[in-house]
């Protein structure tokens, strides 16, 4: 029974999505990552930049991953256009020259880093969900898990599903909006910061730059979550289904209520005009546009073979169904098919009957 039981953990561990690309995206971004902290280390020290101006160094790892996906991909029109595009900026609207580069670039390496993201934590996830409310123990990370898609205790984990024949006919505003509302209640943390700080004022030059690479990597840690909601991961009840992403979204909401309320406390006791509008306005549409702009480029280009490889692995995951219903006009009905029949599953799936006290 015990060598059953690591067969089915290494089983889980071995599914993985990522590919080769993936890897080396993550390394790539990672030594960028380090490389721009360096050198916002040195603007700030050496060049006596204040701690916002120097902030767009940060947005360098978006912006090499970026170029990097379109040359890979041998987007040479889309490059062509984007220089375009950034050279009439210049020349015309220098002002505005980090703004195409944060939508067009930046964007772009951003919804690399989304579908990366995905690839690594989908099945980790669900793998750690499954089993949750028939393990003893939880580890660490389980816990973690637990809480963030606010698992309940009495339902049964090993039924997760998801859709399996996922078809896009249209843009999905609605997983638009969704990312937006997420990305909107993790900038409260920002607009919060700003408010308490005395040493920013709204309407200085470097605000705007900041908090648009701020939104960067709030966006990073956000949108990847949406990949739950595109293929429907679920605990299939026989009342209701418990959606994942749902869970989540209302772990967000009751995280953020309270954050909240003290942004309204904070905007009305700091209040001395119209910037904190201005800036809080700004915010709102730079997110807007941020989304807008690399969920066109992750729908386009990133979104259709991270589904197909996700739905073409849940057969690994989950070789056979696991736990029937028994909901059905004899409620004490069953047929060979409730009945797992791999090895491969954790021995926990089977039922253990026990027939000492029937008669003969």
């Amino acid at each position: 029974m015990k060598d059953k039981k690591q067969e089915f953990e290494l089983g889980i561990e071995r599914i993985s999505l990522l590919r080769k690309k993936d890897k080396l995206t993550l390394l790539v971004f990672a030594a960028l990552f380090i490389a721009s902290i360096a050198a916002y280390i040195v603007l700030t020290v050496v060049y006596e930049y204040t701690a916002y101006t120097g902030l767009p160094v940060m947005a360098v790892p978006f912006m090499v991953i970026g170029v990097a996906n379109h040359i890979l991909n041998r987007n040479y029109i889309v490059l062509m256009a984007i220089l375009a595009i950034s050279l009439i900026s210049y020349f015309l609207f220098p002002s505005v020259i980090l703004f195409v580069i944060y939508l067009l670039i930046c964007s772009e390496g951003l919804a690399c880093m989304v579908e990366v993201i995905q690839r690594a934590l989908f099945y980790r996830i669900v793998g750690a969900i499954e089993y949750m409310n028939v393990k003893e123990q939880l580890d660490v990370g389980e816990m973690l898990v637990k809480f963030l898609f606010n698992v309940p205790d009495n339902i049964d984990t090993r039924r997760i599903t998801m859709d399996l024949n996922i078809v896009r006919s249209k843009f999905p505003w609605r997983d638009l909006l969704n990312s937006f509302m997420m990305v909107l209640l993790f900038s409260m943390f920002l607009w919060i910061y700003v408010f308490i700080n005395p040493d920013i004022t709204v309407e200085t030059e470097g605000v705007p730059i900041y908090t648009f690479t701020i939104v960067l990597y709030i966006s990073m840690l956000v949108m990847p979550w949406s990949v739950f909601n595109t293929v429907k991961a679920r605990i299939a009840s026989d009342y209701r289904d418990f959606s994942l992403y749902q869970g989540l979204v209302g772990t967000a909401v009751r995280m953020f209520i309270p954050l909240f309320i003290v942004l309204l406390f904070l905007f009305v006791m700091t209040f001395t005009g119209v910037g904190e509008l201005e800036f809080v306005a700004m915010s709102l549409v730079f997110i807007l546009l941020m989304l807008l702009s690399t969920s066109i480029m992750y729908f386009m280009w990133n979104e259709i073979e991270l589904v197909n490889d996700i739905t073409d692995n849940w057969s690994r995951f989950r070789p056979v169904e696991l736990y029937s219903r028994f909901l059905s006009e004899d409620p004490y009905s069953s047929d060979d098919r409730d009945v797992p029949g791999t090895p491969r599953r954790n021995p926990a799936d089977c039922f253990k009957m026990d027939v000492r006290n029937r008669n003969p």
